[in-house]
């Protein structure tokens, strides 16, 4: 099967006309009037936002809208080509290679932050804000300007920091959780500020508890539990903490029946910011490798997760999060039914056909020049499995980097 070939062009903004996909803003999610990165004009209100806006230049995706007419065509850069070769995958130019490495430097310090804040609540310091705010600032840009790099960045996973990622990457989940809802600029800081530090109780958990490998007895199930009421305590004498942070770190155990901790809260008693917390704290729990575990697939996770709304979850803010993240999300590995393997980039509506980059035909054993496919177009072409990337021994990340 001759695969489809998705085109991104990078076009300057006095190129726009209407009927145009944009599929990336050159500026910050948060210095551009829409609520998201991706979407079609219909306007011409909407060139002139962009332009306004200040934005010089942007990427369009012809494959879903207009391409630029043939008399405005300035040479523009496409990332993708029309051979396949044996030569391996092209490296990512130097601005794409700048976003990742920015995405990872962003994420080191994330989760260096929060290592010296859970030392300092260990000795019975306070948290200062003065700490967390300019990580989060960083988080925003990365997670609100190029959402994909960050979040695919979660999934890169290190046993032995598993209390730091995992305060990271529910920080960068809920940042993606509520800018996909459109929630205010405001509260997408908030819950990321809260998902750093919503088990910064844990600091206090006995490690030999906190790190046990294999089934906690019930004495120390009691103990353990106890960080979420030391987290609430601790951040309430925070300075300049919000209600919305607070929520990530006081409810993220509640569940929507009343059958969570610590206060056993359910339904509409659970502040939707909490409601939020719950699904994404199980979410990144399950797909983790643990010391006594081993993360499953995110496909596998998010059909348990369906299997528990109404009882665990709110339905609505279930299915919305899988809008958010998709069922195969970012930097997942898949196996195709003509037997390539891909790297998905980006969710289409229909969850099941996302958007991927084929990177190798696994009958010939041949690397192939990335080519960008969207399933969502292809008759037959569809996602047959998840891939392990050890398996492979293939890095998702960089290809991730291509669009």
């Amino acid at each position: 099967m001759v695969l489809s070939i998705t085109m991104i062009k990078k076009i300057s903004s006095k190129q726009l006309i209407k009927g145009m996909y944009i599929h990336e803003l050159d500026c910050s999610w948060m210095k551009h009037p829409f609520a998201r990165n991706q979407f079609k004009i219909t306007e011409i209100d909407d060139i002139k936002k962009i332009q306004t806006a200040g934005i010089k230049s942007l990427k369009i995706d012809t494959s879903k809208g207009l391409d630029i007419p043939v008399d405005n065509q300035k040479s523009p850069k496409e990332i993708t080509s029309n051979h396949q070769t044996n030569k391996g995958t092209s490296p990512p130019s130097n601005n794409l290679t700048k976003i990742r490495k920015e995405a990872k430097q962003i994420k080191g310090h994330a989760e260096q932050a929060i290592s010296n804040i859970m030392a300092d609540v260990k000795l019975g310091q306070q948290v200062e804000m003065e700490q967390v705010t300019p990580v989060v600032d960083k988080m925003a840009e990365s997670v609100l300007n190029n959402q994909n790099a960050l979040l695919g960045l979660s999934r890169i996973r290190n046993m032995d920091t598993y209390t730091f990622e995992h305060s990271v990457n529910i920080g960068v989940l809920m940042m993606s959780f509520t800018k996909s809802r459109g929630m205010p600029t405001e509260v997408i800081h908030e819950v990321g500020v809260g998902g750093l530090l919503h088990d910064i109780g844990k600091a206090l958990t006995p490690t030999e508890i906190l790190n046990k490998a294999g089934k906690l007895t019930d004495e120390e199930f009691v103990i353990m539990r106890k960080h979420v009421v030391d987290s609430r305590i601790i951040l309430e004498k925070t300075p300049g903490i919000s209600q919305n942070a607070l929520d990530v770190a006081a409810l993220h155990h509640e569940k929507f029946d009343g059958s969570g901790y610590p206060d056993g809260k359910k339904g509409d008693e659970i502040s939707i910011i909490g409601q939020m917390s719950a699904i994404v704290d199980v979410y990144d729990a399950l797909t983790a490798d643990r010391c006594y575990h081993k993360g499953q697939d995110p496909s596998i996770v998010l059909k348990r997760m369906l299997s528990w709304t109404g009882s665990h979850f709110n339905p609505q803010l279930m299915h919305e999060f899988i809008q958010c993240v998709g069922i195969y999300p970012p930097a997942t590995l898949v196996m195709l039914s003509n037997s390539y393997l891909a790297v998905v980039i980006e969710n289409n509506l229909n969850l099941l056909l996302p958007r991927v980059i084929a990177i190798l035909n696994t009958k010939t054993n041949e690397t192939i020049e990335p080519k960008l496919v969207d399933l969502s177009k292809q008759d037959k072409l569809k996602v047959i499995s998840s891939e392990s990337e050890h398996k492979w021994n293939i890095e998702p990340q960089k290809y991730l980097d291509l669009v």
